[in-house]
Parts: C-alpha cells; structure tokens; sequence
C-alpha cells in the first residue's frame, strides 16, 4: 500500500543539506582544482588549434581534401558538428587580429565560448582593453556586449538609410528607399500551432515579448506563496507562468470586450516594461544612439518612439560616478529610480553563474544596520537563492557593486561578477571608441587632406559575413 504523504504543515522546509555541507571535503576541493586547471589547459589547447586553423585556411589547403570550405573540412577531419565548425573558424579568422584576446585564449585565463562574441566586436584599438575587462566577464555578458554592438551598427545602417531615402525622396527616385529595421522584425512575428504535440510555437517582436514577459511574471510574482488549489504545495516555475496564461484566456473567454470579466477588466492594470533610452534619440535629435527594453536587448529608434509615445518617462542625469542616485544614510529601501538603474547595470542575478533575472532583492552589500549606504556601489542584486545563501549559509560578498564584486564560499573558494558591459559607466568599449575618436579628430585637424581608401581585401572570408 502505497505510503500517505504527510500534510503540508508538518513537512520540514527543506528538503535537503544547505549547500555548505557539500564540497568541503578533501576529495571534493581535489576535483574542484582539477576541472578548474583542465579547463585553463583546453582553452590554451583551443589556442593551439585556432591559430593552426587561420593558417591552414589562409593558404586553403583545405580544397586539396575535395572539401567546399574550411568549415566543411573541419567537419569531415575532425568529427564535430557544424556549430563547433563555424565557431573554431570564425573564431581563427578574427583572432589574427588581436593579439591580446588570443593571449587570453592560450593562457587559459578565458574561454573560446567568451572569445568567440568579443573576437566578432573587437578592434585593434578596444583588444586591450576588451582583454582586461572579460576577466571578470560571463559568456552570458560577452554576448550581450557583441548584440549591443549589433545594434548600434543596425542604428548607424538605418541613420545613413534614412538620409538616403530622404535625398531620394526629394528627387522622386523611390527605388532608392529602404525598410527599416522595426517593420523587418515586425514582418517576422507568427504564432504556429502544433496538433499532434499540443504546443504553440511563438514569435513576437521585442517590445511584444517584454510586455507578455511582464504581464506573466508579474501575476506569479503578486501570488506571494504557492497557489492555495495545489494539493502538494509545490508548483515549479513554468508551470506556475503556464498557469496564469490559461488563467488569462479564461478570464477573457465567454465575454465581450469591456464587460465585466472580460479583456478590459483583466488589462485595467497595465504591466511595467522599462525602456533605457538616450534623451537625444527620444527627441529626435540621433537616429543612431542604442536603446534597450530591460531583460530584452537592444531595439531600434522607431520601436522606443513609438512606445515612449503613451507611456510614464523619467528623465535621469547620470554623472560617471552615479553619485546623483546615491542616499547615504538617508533611507535604508533604495528609490524605485535606484532600484531602475541597478537592474540595468546587473540584468539579474550578480552571483557567479546565475542566470535568474526574475524573484530577485536588492542587497546591502555591507549592511544598513552595520553603517551601510544606499548607494549603487553598496547595492547589488541577488536571486532568492543566493540572497538567502548570504544571509544564513555563510557566503561572503566583497568588493564594488559598479565594478568587480568577489563572492567567497563557505569552503574558502571565491568567483568573481562584472555589471553588465553594456551599462554605460562600466563599458570599456565605450571608452576605446571615445579615445580613438579624439585621437582620430585630433589628426583630421592636423592634417586636412583624407586618409586615402583602403583597397579591398583581396581574400574576403569565405566563411562567414566581411569583418568590418
């Protein structure tokens, strides 16, 4: 007979160890530095292998095997899939150029999977000081660095096609016009359903995404605990999210729109999305600045003007040091302004290798009862998880929330967390791409006459899209 699970309320709380009981043995701090030095040891070996690839490729050898490109020879001699191919090749291609990435490459200081965004974004000018930054980097970050990149090139694209369209315009030629990047992503929205797997499969532009990811999380967020229906009191998180969308559709089912249960009713609050936008592009003045909606990514002018239109905007002044949002000992909650700013900066949780962006607090890092300030460099943001593991399981965290923050162990072993590379006080690139334009500025003025045109590389790559 089966055995009768015990009430809810007389279950213990936790269902297993705390995590400091785990990984303080000798055997387990031995396996610890061993995965930690053999992932140095293949990055350096991944080095190795990149820097025989650019070679072999630049000479094309590989079209004495019979193989079509180098791709397709890494393929066929090497046993991988096509995504490895593409990124060992890619990869060898842009590292010929930076020297300093590719020392980090082969002193197994970073990965190929954090090289690989950076190596498509980087210059001869920014390398340094990409290399420097990305120590304390995640791939996650990386990546998020090359698509704010991405978009700033698609901005720039779509200011010099505006002026374009505008002079063709004038002389009536039409053909000359060109379609933006907001109507391609819009084109591309589809919802798809699959009968014999019950699933729909949903594509929906940026700001659509942000607001059904808003409207979703924040209806599980307001429950507080666990739904009182659920019968063994544990319900995980995406199922929790599947149930409040069938709740959504219920809700709008069996009424017209405006009555009473209906789609006016269950809309009348409206969710929060935050959108982080330049005062210039909002007033029209640049077509080529970068916004982002908060958890979403980078979007393009059209979308933020079209969505600032109707909604509430505050108006920030940043100064390099944030200190305009700093409240010392005034106030212990940081300002919901403050509280904007570091989602931006942290996009989530700060602890080493997560990924949760959703349930998270922000933390003191050295506390208010112990003379801790509200300040953005003493506020960082943290999952329920790792929040709780600061407080009760004797993690340690040191360090400058605007900067490097170290988070040391129960078992003495430490990991380091950079704010997002994109936030505009930390990202070096930003910095490279000011330096150099001053530097660049300064010559023209020195010397008036143009640099000549650069010819045309006679070997393009055969592998993928031109390096700028």
């Amino acid at each position: 007979m089966r055995e009768q699970r015990p009430p809810i309320g007389d279950r213990p709380f936790r269902r297993r160890p705390p995590c400091r009981n785990f990984g303080g043995d000798a055997r387990s701090q031995e396996l610890a530095a061993q995965i930690v030095e053999r992932s140095s040891r293949i990055s350096a070996l991944l080095r190795e292998q990149l820097a025989d690839i650019a070679e072999f490729d630049e000479a094309e050898s590989w079209r004495g095997d019979g193989a079509v490109s180098m791709i397709a020879w890494v393929i066929g001699q090497c046993g991988v899939g096509t995504s490895t191919a593409r990124q060992w090749v890619r990869s060898a291609v842009n590292l010929k150029s930076l020297p300093c990435l590719a020392e980090g490459l082969a002193s197994g200081a970073l990965s190929l999977d954090l090289v690989e965004p950076l190596a498509e974004v980087a210059s001869p000018s920014s390398d340094a000081a990409l290399r420097e930054a990305s120590a304390h980097w995640s791939v996650r970050q990386a990546r998020e660095l090359a698509a704010w990149h991405r978009a700033r090139q698609e901005a720039e694209a779509e200011a010099k096609a505006a002026r374009v369209a505008a002079a063709a315009e004038i002389r009536g030629d039409e053909t000359q016009l060109a379609e933006n990047v907001a109507a391609r992503e819009f084109e591309r929205r589809t919802l798809r359903f699959n009968d014999s797997r019950q699933s729909v499969w949903f594509s929906c532009t940026k700001d659509d995404y942000a607001l059904v990811k808003a409207r979703l999380v924040g209806r599980v967020t307001a429950e507080k605990g666990q739904p009182a229906s659920d019968p063994v009191g544990y319900v995980p998180y995406d199922k929790r999210l599947y149930d409040e969308l069938m709740r959504l559709f219920q809700a709008v089912g069996g009424s017209a729109p405006g009555e009473k249960g209906g789609w006016a009713s269950s809309t009348s609050v409206r969710p929060r999305v935050v959108v982080h936008a330049p005062l210039e592009l909002l007033a029209g003045c640049s077509d080529d600045a970068v916004a982002e909606i908060a958890g979403v990514g980078p979007v393009s002018a059209e979308v933020v003007r079209r969505l600032s239109c109707d909604a509430h905007v505050d108006l920030a002044v940043e100064d390099p040091e944030g200190s305009i949002l700093s409240q010392g000992r005034a106030r212990r909650d940081p300002t919901p302004v403050q509280r904007v700013e570091i989602d931006r900066r942290d996009k989530g949780c700060r602890f080493s290798g997560c990924n949760y962006t959703e349930f998270t607090h922000v933390h003191h890092i050295q506390h208010w009862a112990d003379g801790g300030l509200t300040n953005l460099d003493n506020l960082v943001t943290l999952c329920d998880r790792h929040h709780r593991a600061v407080h009760e399981l004797g993690w340690k965290v040191k360090g400058d929330a605007n900067g490097v923050l170290t988070f040391i162990g129960p078992h003495k072993r430490s990991s380091t967390s950079a704010p997002s590379p994109t936030w505009r006080p930390s990202s070096v690139v930003r910095s490279a791409e000011s330096a150099w334009n001053s530097a660049w500025n300064s010559a023209r003025d020195a010397d008036p006459e143009p640099d000549p045109k650069p010819e045309p590389d006679p070997k393009p790559d055969r592998n993928g899209p031109l390096r700028r």
